[in-house]
């Protein structure tokens, strides 16, 4: 199937439906009906008028979005209406990791120091695996929480106004459940738990008040503000998705809107099947909603920067290169996709461990799928997209029979046709999460290997650093984006970073990764704002601008010049240079 309109992975399941596992199948098809397909509409104009003409189902994400319920044989008619602009998959992510000093914070906050700014008057939101609410992190001195609402959408009950999915709890159900004796009664009230302990652990960097440690040794960055907390997933399906993350995102702006506090939004979650470039529909939704309210959005840049998920390289006209991509272990399902410019033909020919082949693909048989030994393999060429100059050639692995992908190695012959311009090409695959796993191109280009939605253009893109040497990490994504824009934008420690544990007799663990970097960069965002706009006054000091000082202030080892660079950005943060300098700018002009 070739549109303009409907992306690659949507063409390839509609087209392949039944070769699909349950397991890829549940990602779309809802439990009731499954010829009813859950997808992601970007759409301009009034989304009632396209509501008039076919029938589904719509949750108006606003920002020109929409998680849309609709009959799959409907999907190719509602791409031609002049309204929609583009008809996506959800598609899943993976979240991105399984001391204050370092950052110029310990005197931050501390009655006495240079400021006294806590977080407070400020929300800082975390979207992610949820929070063990009960941690002493996370209560006030009497007890009560420090949480204003928390959404779990994988629950079945009362909704938040506007969504028809998920649990909302409001502070008051929280300390109820906080005052019960033990821990079997907080949950019947409250049942809500982080089993993954990730989100609580982020949460806990940048927010964490300490109260669970001798001396609140163990405090985040700012320990003083509000919290909003959305637990990822669905009822069926603890798996994040990007459409539960473009939900939480508009639920938390709405409700700091409702709120009139300003936000922070920190995000703990990667997707490595983008063009990089920052046309997901996850981060061109994050754009949109980077302008709803006063707000910042962060987000680590993801650990793929040493897993062999990438690798790129350039043919010309009649010209050929191999790319060995060694699938190793218990997968049973595993994607890549192969991104060039549509003004290059490029030609895909596959063959597997066995030695079988197919036959030389291009875009005039765009569609095609191969059974070798135990393990199906479908391809799909996309068309042109609207605005979008880049041809996706989309290749899912997937075990059939409840079997896994014949391990081995896989050549991808990548060769140019008759019309080569640039000839440059990139292939980035799934994120694999096992680390013992080394399922990898074993030609890896070890740059550009930043997670989506880090490439958004409006989010803060954070990498970690060894903060005991000084050292970058070998499993931080670097960049730049696919278009030659400047990533990571900034970075934090990330490695062994004491946090809050989650439903467990210890109170405390260790978490080593980007989004563990990422929660210092937002914790610091948090102090920014309310040290901007409340103690100096200064109802603009968000967005853009309180980056512009982040960034601006960073240090900047000289043994890792020039500045910017595709590993540190522009630097470590360093807070207190940018209260500094926030201070010194805004007492200038007055």
């Amino acid at each position: 199937m070739i549109t303009n309109k409907i992306n690659a992975t949507l063409q390839l399941a509609l087209r392949y439906e039944r070769l699909l596992t349950k397991e890829v199948r549940s990602l779309f098809m809802t439990t009731e009906n499954e010829s009813i397909w859950e997808v992601i509409m970007q759409y301009v104009g009034n989304i009632n008028q396209i509501q008039e003409q076919y029938a589904f189902s719509a949750y108006n994400l606003q920002g020109g979005f929409a998680q849309i319920f609709i009959n799959k044989m409907e999907i190719p008619n509602l791409s031609n209406h002049p309204q929609v602009v583009f008809l996506s998959l959800p598609t899943m992510c993976e979240y991105i990791d399984i001391g204050l000093g370092s950052v110029c914070a310990s005197n931050v906050s501390n009655p006495g120091g240079n400021f006294t700014v806590t977080g407070e008057g400020v929300l800082l939101a975390v979207i992610d695996s949820g929070i063990d609410y009960s941690h002493p992190d996370f209560r006030n001195i009497d007890g009560s929480t420090r949480i204003k609402y928390l959404w779990d959408q994988t629950l079945l009950g009362t909704s938040p106004v506007g969504f028809s999915s998920g649990v909302e709890f409001t502070s008051e159900q929280i300390n109820d459940a906080l005052s019960r004796n033990t821990k079997e009664e907080q949950l019947a009230i409250v049942p809500s738990q982080d089993m993954i302990g990730h989100g609580t652990a982020i949460t806990g960097i940048a927010a964490g008040n300490g109260r669970g440690s001798t001396g609140h040794i163990n405090k985040g960055m700012a320990p003083e503000c509000e919290l909003l907390i959305v637990k990822l997933g669905t009822v069926t399906n603890e798996h994040p998705r990007d459409i539960e993350v473009m939900q939480g995102l508009y639920y938390v702006v709405r409700k700091a809107e409702e709120l009139e506090k300003p936000i922070v939004i920190l995000l703990g979650i990667g997707n490595n099947l983008t063009a990089h470039d920052g046309s997901a529909p996850i981060e061109l939704y994050i754009n949109q909603v980077y302008n709803m309210w006063m707000t910042n959005i962060v987000v680590g840049v993801g650990n793929q920067g040493n897993r062999g998920s990438h690798t790129s390289g350039k043919v010309d006209i009649g010209t050929f290169e191999e790319q060995q991509l060694l699938i190793e272990g218990n997968i049973a399902n595993y994607a890549c996709c192969i991104w060039s410019r549509f003004t290059d033909d490029i030609k895909l020919t596959i063959q597997a461990p066995n030695g079988e082949k197919t036959e030389e693909l291009n875009l005039l048989n765009a569609s095609r799928a191969y059974l070798f030994d135990e393990t199906a393999v479908m391809i799909n060429f996309s068309a042109p997209l609207t605005n979008i100059d880049k041809q996706l050639i989309y290749i899912l692995f997937q075990g059939q029979g409840g079997r896994n992908i014949n391990n081995g190695i896989w050549n991808l012959t990548i060769s140019g046709g008759n019309i080569v311009l640039e000839g440059n090409y990139h292939i980035w695959g799934s994120i694999v999460t096992e680390t013992e796993n080394q399922t990898q191109f074993l030609n890896a280009d070890l740059n550009q290997t930043i997670t989506t939605p880090a490439t958004a253009n409006k989010i803060t893109s954070v990498g970690a650093y060894n903060n005991f040497a000084v050292q970058p990490v070998s499993f931080s994504g670097r960049g730049p984006s696919a278009d030659g824009r400047v990533k990571p934008g900034i970075t934090a420690p990330g490695v062994n970073i004491t946090v809050p544990a989650s439903e467990s007799e210890n109170l405390y663990t260790t978490l080593s990764g980007t989004s563990a970097a990422s929660a210092f960069v937002a914790g610091a965002y948090v102090l920014m704002m309310s040290y901007g706009i409340y103690q100096l006054g200064n109802i603009n000091l968000y967005g853009d601008i309180i980056r512009i000082f982040m960034l601006r202030t960073a240090r900047r080892p000289s043994s890792q010049s020039p500045y910017p660079n595709i590993t540190w950005g522009n630097g470590i943060l360093c807070v207190e240079a940018a209260l500094t300098s926030m201070k010194e700018v805004v007492e200038q002009r007055r």
